[in-house]
């Protein structure tokens, strides 16, 4: 049951921002690019746990609300990761990520996406969430208004060009790996009764953003 798969990947995330404050504490780089990421990983663990404690919370007010605050965590934490993206970049030493026109153009994209996840999905989806129950899982989802994850696409696309760079100019693999396999995950069906697929491929991309600031860091880059 999917409901197993949400608790187990609820508990790899909290490790793994334990793991990551443990990192920055040690390397003592509480910088906000950092923190980014910590902010991204706790969102997803909450979001995971409140799929997963669906029926132990029941239907209802309570977990209409809860269920509510998962969708403007995604709205405000998702595009974080271009900011990551831009950090990591910066970290290659590709010279024109280092000049302030680049720091701005990462800053309002960000900007830009969360405004635009707002304006053409949050705002419509908290009002019209409605529980489904599917693979022993019950959540709130939000009815009809469906149209491209233009956002998470963005947000996509530039991981995986900064996974290439990294690839290429560090032979830094997991990034670039992470990425494509989220992208294969979302675009090619797999034959397994599950709704939590897309969870995996997330947690193995975060896993391998993680991955990749953390060789950064023992090449003395960041």
């Amino acid at each position: 049951m999917d409901v197993w798969i949400y608790f187990a990947l609820t508990l790899v995330y909290l490790i793994l921002v334990i793991r990551m404050s443990v990192d920055v504490t040690q390397r003592k780089q509480w910088l906000p690019y950092s923190v980014f990421q910590l902010i991204v990983s706790l969102s997803l663990a909450y979001d995971n746990g409140i799929i997963a404690a669906g029926h132990l919370i029941g239907e209802g007010e309570r977990l209409l609300a809860l269920s509510s605050l998962r969708f403007w965590l995604h709205a405000f934490a998702t595009p974080l990761l271009v900011l990551v993206s831009y950090q990591i970049l910066r970290s290659s030493g590709i010279k024109f990520a280092k000049n302030n026109i680049t720091n701005v153009a990462a800053w309002l994209i960000t900007v830009g996406l969360v405004i635009y996840q707002i304006i053409s999905f949050t705002l419509y989806e908290v009002k019209h969430l409605t529980p489904i129950e599917e693979y022993g899982v019950l959540r709130y989802m939000a009815e009809g208004h469906q149209g491209p994850p233009i956002m998470v696409i963005i947000v996509g696309m530039i991981l995986l060009f900064v996974g290439l760079i990294i690839f290429l100019k560090l032979k830094g693999k997991w990034m670039f790996v992470g990425t494509t396999l989220l992208f294969v995950g979302q675009l090619i069906p797999l034959p397994f009764e599950s709704g939590a697929l897309t969870n995996v491929f997330e947690l193995i991309l975060i896993f391998s953003i993680w991955k990749t600031t953390t060789l950064l860091w023992r090449l003395g880059r960041l």
